[in-house]
């Protein structure tokens, strides 16, 4: 699934080209992936409108359009969004095509369609199931060591289950929330409460570095993720656990380990993650 760095990677790249463009046409050739209001309603309502901005809270790309509205697309696990200056590249995973008036294109595609679509009045943007309760933006003002170290202390659960609970922070999913937790040295079977001072400060500038860093390279490419222009993330060059189960581990050289952690697959280093 696109965690933040990938999302944050498309809105900068739509963000150079989306603004000041209008729409001319939508064409839905599967309307499970608009959720809200009816596909029709999009073809009919939405050409006309023109793209203002861009943004991102979490998981959830944000287009904004001059009639105070916006376009919410969450990709899920398979999603891609893809502007093109002429016609777009299609095939049987293209779900929604955006025509704008100058001949350019946006494309959504979706190989397994959990990704959705919303489009609603800004004031109608907490209606939207999931934006409303996220945590603060790992890389804000609002996320800072006080929040983490209060919240932290009070959390019964693993670590690695608090750093995926979107309500406590938002954009974190599997990829990112393994190499954080070797970033700090962490196992993420520890409960949350557990974690001392020290370790608390060592997970919250792994958090802020590692996201930096997947950003600076364009996201992680391990399978459909895609930047706006259809290229490839690189931070999948620089990951250190995530995928590298009984490969040496690169800070202390002992094979890495995979298991179950709150459900999902997890790697981790026993030997330097305690």
């Amino acid at each position: 699934m696109p965690e933040l760095p990938e999302v944050e990677t498309i809105r900068c790249g739509l963000e150079q080209v989306l603004p000041g463009r209008v729409f001319a046409a939508v064409e839905i050739g599967y309307g499970g992936s608009i959720k809200d209001p009816a596909a029709a309603d999009v073809m009919t309502r939405l050409p006309g409108k023109r793209v203002t901005g861009t943004g991102r809270r979490g998981k959830y790309l944000q287009i904004f359009l001059d009639d105070d509205s916006v376009l919410v697309i969450h990709l899920r696990m398979t999603g891609q969004l893809v502007f093109n200056e002429g016609a777009a590249v299609t095939d049987k995973h293209t779900h929604v095509v955006f025509s704008f008036t100058d001949g350019s294109t946006l494309a959504f595609s979706d190989i397994r369609k959990f990704g959705t679509i919303w489009w609603v009045p800004i004031s109608r943007l907490d209606h939207i199931k999931g934006l409303a309760t996220l945590g603060p933006e790992p890389l804000s003002g609002d996320f800072h060591f006080s929040y983490l170290n209060r919240e932290v202390e009070k959390r019964t659960v693993t670590i690695k289950a608090l750093l995926l609970n979107q309500q406590f922070l938002a954009g974190l999913g599997n990829i990112y929330a393994d190499e954080i937790l070797h970033r700090a040295q962490i196992l993420p079977q520890r409960k949350a409460r557990s974690l001392s001072r020290q370790e608390r400060q060592h997970l919250f500038s792994a958090i802020r570095d590692v996201l930096a860093e997947a950003i600076e390279c364009r996201g992680t490419s391990m399978s459909d993720y895609r930047d706006s222009a259809g290229a490839l993330g690189e931070f999948q060059n620089r990951l250190q656990v995530y995928g590298r189960r009984d490969q040496d581990c690169p800070r202390c050289q002992k094979k890495i380990s995979r298991s179950k952690v709150a459900g999902r697959g997890t790697h981790y280093c026993t030997s330097c993650q305690h």
